[in-house]
């Protein structure tokens, strides 16, 4: 790059010498450039100087009295102005040690008396390689922005297709297999047809509430990491998430309960994130319950008052084999619930963040073979 690159105008250069004279004659050479200056007479004064203007670049005598330069770089490497490029200014019959020189933050050398074309040339060349350092430093920094907006927005497309896939797949694969059952089985009560087709229409009629809300709200685009609260009936809401699992509990013949302390029970919750974490439990208890099993969803008061979710079932319960696998739940204390395991693998992941995200408590109490209950506890408003 081109030394008239440099702005001069866009620099402050600090001058350091205890000779008062060539600091006047530095400050006339940098000036005459167009370069703005500042000056200092002693290491002290230096200091407090680079405190209050925090110069581009420091132009420094190395023997001063009181304190050298070299004691003036030591310092300033300890400080958050390390960065400032240093060039020593030496006389040429002076002993200097470089390397003490570079060790103290030196970039470069000028001899006194110094010759100006060389003077300038130096100064541009490391007020250019500072520009192009803080460029690259930018640079660098704007890519790993980018690197991690990427890596957020995968990790969000992937909960939203794991989130998707439970609410999709779930009535999806109960309609379908109650169509099958109507077309292949005769023998079917009249009754019978009817409730299978009230629940085909009610779990299509869920579909299409999904789709809409996923063109009308655009939850592609939406912040997984907050909370659209709203006030909801819970009740209502929790019976609504377990009628829409009935269609594939009806293909095993699993029986489903819902009970609630409540006829009406007003909450502010994240419609969305909380449909999406009862859904999970529930269509999971489903999936690991044996034919002809039973589901249970129950609404209670705890002791101290808060609301407690239950998701019981009756079925396979969860292996101790998979017991390393599974996730304590962050706001349980294992000591008081030795039990208290939350899976992965199962959307359960998204569900304990969920839970999470509303100040809740999740834990899960398991025998094998003889079935699991899930528990979500939420705090009540006043």
């Amino acid at each position: 790059m081109a030394q008239n690159e440099v702005n001069p105008l866009d620099f402050l250069i600090l001058v350091v010498d205890d000779s008062k004279q060539n600091v006047l004659l530095l400050s006339h050479v940098l000036q005459s450039e167009g370069f703005r200056v500042e000056k200092s007479y002693d290491g002290d004064e230096a200091l407090k100087k680079i405190e209050e203007v925090v110069p581009d670049l420091i132009l420094l005598d190395i023997m001063m009295p009181k304190m050298s330069g070299l004691e003036v770089g030591n310092a300033l490497r300890m400080s958050e102005h390390k960065d400032i490029p240093i060039i020593f200014l030496s006389s040429s019959n002076e002993s200097v040690d470089k390397v003490k020189a570079f060790e103290a933050g030196g970039l470069d050398f000028v001899n006194k008396p110094f010759d100006k074309d060389e003077l300038i040339s130096r100064v541009r060349n490391h007020l250019m390689l500072k520009v192009l350092k803080e460029e690259t430093e930018e640079q660098l920094k704007i890519l790993k922005e980018r690197e991690i907006e990427l890596s957020e927005a995968n990790q969000k497309k992937h909960k939203l297709m794991r989130m998707l896939s439970h609410d999709f797949k779930n009535p999806l694969s109960g309609i379908m297999g109650l169509i099958t059952i109507l077309l292949e089985d005769d023998s079917l009560e009249e009754d019978e047809r009817t409730e299978m087709l009230e629940l085909i229409k009610s779990g299509s009629e869920k579909l299409l509430e999904l789709v809409k809300d996923l063109l009308d709200k655009e939850i592609v685009g939406s912040n997984f990491g907050t909370l659209n609260l709203e006030e909801t009936d819970i009740v209502a809401f929790a019976n609504e998430v377990v009628q829409n699992n009935r269609a594939k509990a009806a293909l095993k013949k699993i029986k489903m309960n819902f009970m609630s302390d409540w006829d009406e029970l007003m909450l502010n919750i994240d419609r969305d994130k909380m449909y999406y974490a009862l859904n999970t439990l529930i269509s999971n208890a489903v999936k690991f319950t044996i034919s002809e099993g039973q589901v249970s969803v129950q609404l209670t008061r705890s002791k101290q008052g808060s609301l407690i979710v239950k998701v019981k079932d009756n079925g396979i319960g969860i292996p101790n084999s998979m017991l390393p696998n599974f996730l304590i739940s962050s706001h349980k204390d294992q000591a008081k619930n030795p039990k208290g395991i939350l899976g992965i693998g199962l959307g359960l992941e998204e569900v304990q963040s969920y839970v999470d995200a509303h100040e809740g408590i999740i834990w899960v109490e398991s025998e094998e073979n003889k079935g699991t209950t899930f528990f979500i506890e939420l705090q009540l408003g006043n």
